[in-house]
């Protein structure tokens, strides 16, 4: 009986792994891909002021 509990928990993540691929297919091809690069560009904008590296102090 037990191995039929672990074949059914092994089906329900292959099925879970199928359909969260395919979904998540759809809404990248639904977003398109300019939509991505501006969402990429603001996030990078926003969060990347605090990375940047002086290169003044890089010349020494």
């Amino acid at each position: 009986m037990t191995f039929f509990r672990n074949r059914m928990f092994i089906e329900g993540i292959a099925l879970g792994g199928i359909c969260g691929i395919i979904i998540g297919s759809i809404i990248a091809f639904t977003i398109g891909e300019s939509s991505i690069v501006a969402i990429r560009k603001g996030l990078d904008s926003r969060f990347s002021s605090r990375n940047k590296v002086p290169f003044k102090y890089l010349s020494q």
